[in-house]
């Protein structure tokens, strides 16, 4: 099989499992003090005279879970922002990992809720600005059983590891530690950090990569694993705005998500990733993550794509 129908393959795989959130209604929210044009306020169902432009601002998300789930996730959040800032933005969930790469990297989305290296990539070819993000911050381990024994982290060169598919965090940060596709670890695709721990753990595994905070939470203290690897300390997901957001909406829609308005729109949001809160984000966290997708279809030639598109 070729480099890139590996690639086309992998992207086209959901890399995390999704969490049932809670159903939010943000129709009532009082956004007047926040700036939003006058007649906006407390309505969620914003008809096309009462806003300043025609076009919609589309909001997308990664393809993580069912259509339900997602639409409850962030369909308040766009209905939220359509009140704050006056212009209609459309929340629009992809069919799939492949089409939502292309879409983003031809920057046809306005906003995006995506991981560190998505908003990395964004920043860098797109122009694209972190405007929140969520607090914890992303610390991955690759971990053999204690019992193995495989001191480097080269030695898993061919051989299984159980991890979730690309364009995971966790997945491409253990793979970029291998110079060469041809001396990377075998993928063993599982779908979400319980699965990885019970492969190494059932011995489908030699490792796996996960969370270093899951990895805590599934040994309670047994010590029934070794870490080879810990990947750098990476900020967490964030919501950034292009370019064709004006850069005062989009100081308008940082104020808005931080405030306790905001704290109701998102709170499914933050039930699903376990997020107490959101603060704000800036480039210089996310600035050099961008390399983690270099070897990923639509995003490996960057510089080819980005603000051309725009």
């Amino acid at each position: 099989m070729s480099i890139k129908a590996m690639a086309i393959a992998a992207v086209s795989v959901a890399a995390a499992c999704w969490v049932m959130p809670q159903n939010v209604n943000a129709k009532d929210i009082d956004t007047a003090y926040l700036g939003a044009p006058s007649g906006l306020s407390g309505r969620s169902d914003v008809g096309s005279g009462a806003l300043v432009h025609s076009r919609p601002w589309i909001f997308s998300a990664p393809p993580r879970g069912k259509r339900a789930a997602e639409d409850a996730i962030y369909e308040p959040i766009a209905r939220f922002l359509t009140q704050v800032t006056g212009h209609r933005i459309i929340y629009r969930k992809p069919g799939n990992w492949l089409s939502y790469s292309q879409n983003m990297s031809e920057g046809k989305y306005d906003l995006v809720f995506d991981g560190p290296h998505f908003t990395s990539w964004d920043a860098r070819y797109l122009g694209d600005t972190p405007l929140v993000r969520l607090p914890q911050p992303f610390v991955f381990a690759v971990v053999v059983r204690r019992d193995e024994r495989f001191t480097k982290l080269r030695q898993l060169a061919g051989r299984p590891v159980c991890a979730n598919s690309p364009p995971n965090l966790g997945t491409l940060s253990l793979l970029s530690q291998f110079s060469y596709i041809t001396r990377q670890p075998y993928l063993v695709v599982v779908h979400g950090w319980p699965a990885s721990y019970h492969g190494l753990m059932s011995k489908r595994c030699a490792a796996t990569v996960l969370p270093i905070s899951n990895l805590k939470m599934y040994e309670h203290g047994a010590h029934t694993v070794r870490v080879l690897y810990r990947t750098p300390v990476y900020p967490n997901q964030a919501l950034s705005a292009s370019p064709r957001i004006p850069k005062d909406i989009q100081a308008r829609i940082q104020r808005a998500l931080l405030s306790p308005a905001g704290r109701v729109a998102t709170a499914a949001l933050r039930k699903a990733y376990g997020g107490r809160g959101l603060i704000r984000a800036n480039r210089r966290e996310y600035a050099g993550l961008s390399h983690l997708l270099d070897n990923t279809l639509y995003f490996s030639g960057g510089s080819e794509v980005g603000i051309a598109q725009r």
